[in-house]
């Protein structure tokens, strides 16, 4: 029944399709993973503010970014202070529309999505102009995530977004905690599966301290944002502390220029971002489909007018490059609904172990050595990579020493094998 019950959900989206071959999405033990369990990468674009954008965000754009851009994840900005933004409905000076027509807006555009088969990030934008603590907009944030929950649970193509950028000097982890403390459980009353992404302070950018006291619900990631221009290895450094310690990470916004839309186009540190997001299986979106006036805009100006969705600037001609390649090559389609390494009781063992009592150091490694602490002798390790195949066995008891060339830089998964117990740990190689 469940299969069938599977088969029947992916079949409301086009064959072949993101959502068809990947089903609803889950997180597993810090990676994103598709409704069998398998690590999958999401790329695509993200709108600019849909007030200053009327002419871009429709049936014509999404198409084009499906069938010329090559897409499986696309981003909507809900902005909340600005003008035109969702909070401004009693505003006179500032308001472009109702709630209850905004409403109508994003969810055209979630079912535009649902018709092509892609993924969907519905973003609650707090940035600035007050809305930088997002407990400032947490009465607008209940009111919106409570329809947006009610009307699109269950979706497999819908995620949520529930705070863009916390930024300011008093805009610690424990404040934008506080704030997901209060939307998450108001988001799972209604809706208890879809994934819900997180950002962080200082722009999405402190996962590290994130990872210091993390949310405790299921199917969480946290939101990483850089800009090419301006974040290099301290970020990514951040990020790879904040995965070392379980965290998933997505990059749901980023730039190929500064922070401010300006400058550039960086390729190359955009490049070794662009890796870094591959060895890690990190989605990403990019900032963004739009014919702003600024760098970072992939339309050029003018163009959203006249619908030419491929008349691309510099910026947009490089990541319109990088989504060509084929997107079916990042997934692994869904065939099954039991992750290849989920460890089950009665396999051989007597229980599963809290994964607290075993540990890999030093994670990262950088040479293929490590070490396994755990409080029984190892039986077996086995070493998958991100799309389930084994690269490595070591099928002897162990004193908890271990050599591997056989690894390139990236993130695998250690399934660890003792006479009571059964786990699964993430080894990074750099």
């Amino acid at each position: 029944m469940l299969l069938f019950t599977t088969i029947m959900a992916y079949a409301q989206y086009p064959e072949n399709s993101p959502v068809a071959i990947n089903g609803k999405l889950k997180v597993e033990n810090g990676f994103l993973v598709n409704a069998c369990g398998y690590p999958t990468q999401l790329r695509g674009m993200s709108t600019h503010g849909l007030a200053w954008n009327r002419n871009t965000y429709n049936e014509s754009s999404i198409k084009s970014l499906v069938e010329d851009w090559n897409i499986s994840l696309f981003r909507i900005a809900v902005y909340t202070h600005e003008w035109g933004g969702y909070c401004m409905e009693n505003n006179s000076s500032k308001k472009w529309k109702t709630r209850d027509e905004y409403h109508a807006l994003i969810d055209n555009l979630i079912e535009i999505c649902k018709n092509y088969g892609i993924y969907c990030i519905i973003d609650w934008h707090v940035l600035n102009e007050g809305s930088g603590n997002p407990n400032n907009t947490l009465d607008d944030a209940k009111y919106f995530w409570d329809y947006m929950s009610k009307k699109h649970k269950g979706e497999d193509h819908v995620l949520y977004e529930i705070c863009n950028e916390p930024n300011g000097s008093n805009v610690t982890w424990s404040v934008v905690k506080k704030y997901a403390d209060e939307i998450i459980p108001f988001i799972r009353k209604n809706d208890p599966n879809t994934i819900i992404i997180c950002g962080s302070p200082t722009w999405s950018q402190d996962v590290d301290l994130a990872a210091q006291n993390p949310l405790q619900y299921e199917n969480i990631m946290y939101t990483l944002h850089f800009y090419a221009g301006e974040h290099k290895d301290y970020l990514r450094n951040k990020a790879n502390k904040a995965i070392g310690k379980g965290l998933a990470l997505f990059v749901t916004e980023f730039g190929t220029t500064m922070a401010n839309g300006s400058g550039g186009v960086f390729t190359a540190e955009t490049e070794k971002w662009m890796q870094w997001m591959d060895d890690n299986k990190i989605s990403w979106a990019n900032w963004s489909f739009s014919d702003q006036n600024e760098t970072s805009a992939a339309l050029v100006s003018g163009s959203a007018n006249s619908a030419n969705w491929t008349n691309t600037t510099k910026s947009g001609t490089y990541i319109k490059n990088k989504l060509a390649e084929p997107y079916k090559e990042k997934f692994v389609a869904c065939t099954d609904t039991t992750p290849y390494y989920e460890p089950k009781k009665g396999d051989f063992v007597e229980d599963i172990v809290n994964d607290e009592s075993i540990t890999i150091y030093p994670n990262p490694t950088t040479d293929g050595n490590f070490s396994i602490e755990s409080p029984d002798e190892i039986q077996k390790v086995v070493i998958y990579n991100m799309i389930g195949e084994i690269v490595e066995l070591f099928d002897k008891p162990n004193t908890g020493d271990y050599t591997t060339h056989k690894l390139q830089k990236g993130i695998y998964h250690v399934k660890i094998y003792g006479s009571k117990f059964i786990t699964v740990k993430k080894l990074i190689k750099n």
